[in-house]
């Protein structure tokens, strides 16, 4: 396993102008030649690139936030990208080109350097994306961090976050929980295509889907995205899909709470002859049926949460959150 540090062999060692030239020379085919790449104050990004909406979204992978020193290179810079087309995934969009800034201290090590960069490429080129230039900065010591402001297009209307009404049914496209101890926060699959046939249902009849979000954060923070203000979201306990780890199965809690989930939480305003059809649509696309979860009902005066968890026939709260950068418990 590569250390991210070495000051024997330290990106300090090599300058900025190399440093730089070395890492758009890994980026390969993944970088278009100048001006559409590297090497000017801006890329050039031609008017005909784009089908008709443009998406603009921008995310970071910080070493001892994402991902520790333990884990490969190579896997954290997949997770950059990823974590991105995530985004993109929600708004039913799909990648076009990206910009790249880094914070790097002068003892960050060549090699493990060399290696994310190649992640970045790899992960670039399955999804169909260019990177086109962005910006290196230094600190003193023991850092690391890049940043990724990613460009998309779609033929569709955007889906939204907030909009989710009364009466809307809610769906997640995959179980939940345990996903740093498994390491599915490094290796999951962004949900490009089940986004896109979502917009795609949503062009055919406006409304359809009310509100889409990326669960990151955990769905028991994510779900606030999606409630318009005074709604409230009634979870069947039982229905909640559920990651396995080390032959046990995620808790309630763990599944709401965890975060890294990087599936879709969406509600759908559909009659339910409507949602028979669009689940059998949906399986036939991928094979299976996305995991209906609860509903968006109106918050009771009493109800301070808005989160509610049905099991049983019984009615509780649920006050536990998910991830926050600035929360300290």
């Amino acid at each position: 396993m590569k250390s991210p540090f070495d000051s024997s062999r330290s990106i300090s060692a090599i300058g900025e102008k190399n440093l730089i030239a070395r890492i758009c020379g890994r980026f390969g085919s993944t970088m278009p030649p100048y001006p559409f790449g590297a090497g000017d104050d801006c890329a050039v990004i031609k008017r005909n690139v784009f089908a008709e909406n443009v998406f603009a979204t921008s995310d970071a992978v910080i070493l001892g936030v994402h991902f520790t020193p333990e884990t490969r290179a190579f896997d954290a810079a997949a997770k950059l990208v990823k974590r991105n087309l995530s985004d993109l995934a929600a708004m039913g969009a799909k990648p076009c080109c990206a910009l790249t800034s880094a914070i790097l201290s002068k003892n960050l090590s060549l090699d493990w350097l060399d290696e994310f960069c190649d992640g970045l490429a790899f992960a670039a080129k399955k999804y169909s994306l260019k990177l086109v230039g962005g910006d290196v900065a230094a600190v003193d010591k023991d850092f690391f961090s890049m940043h990724l402001a990613l460009l998309g297009d779609s033929e569709f209307p955007p889906l939204l976050r907030r909009g989710a009404q009364d009466g809307d049914v809610l769906y997640v496209t995959g179980p939940l929980g345990f996903s740093f101890e498994s390491g599915r926060h490094l290796t999951f699959e962004p949900r490009l295509a089940e986004g896109e046939f979502l917009a795609r249902m949503n062009a055919a009849r406006v409304g359809f889907v009310s509100a889409c979000t990326d669960l990151s954060d955990g769905l028991a923070s994510d779900i606030l995205n999606i409630l318009s203000e005074g709604g409230a979201s009634e979870i069947d306990e039982a229905a909640v899909p559920r990651n396995s780890f080390g032959g046990e199965s995620a808790d309630i809690r763990r599944a709401l709470c965890d975060g890294e989930d990087y599936e879709l939480l969406f509600a759908l305003r559909a009659s339910e002859a409507e949602l028979r059809d669009f689940e059998r649509a949906y399986f036939e696309q991928f094979g299976r049926k996305p995991f209906r979860i609860g509903i968006v009902a109106k918050k009771a005066p009493s109800e301070k949460s808005a989160l509610i968890l049905v099991s049983n026939g019984s009615r509780r709260p649920f006050n536990g959150s998910g991830y926050d950068h600035y929360f300290f418990s």
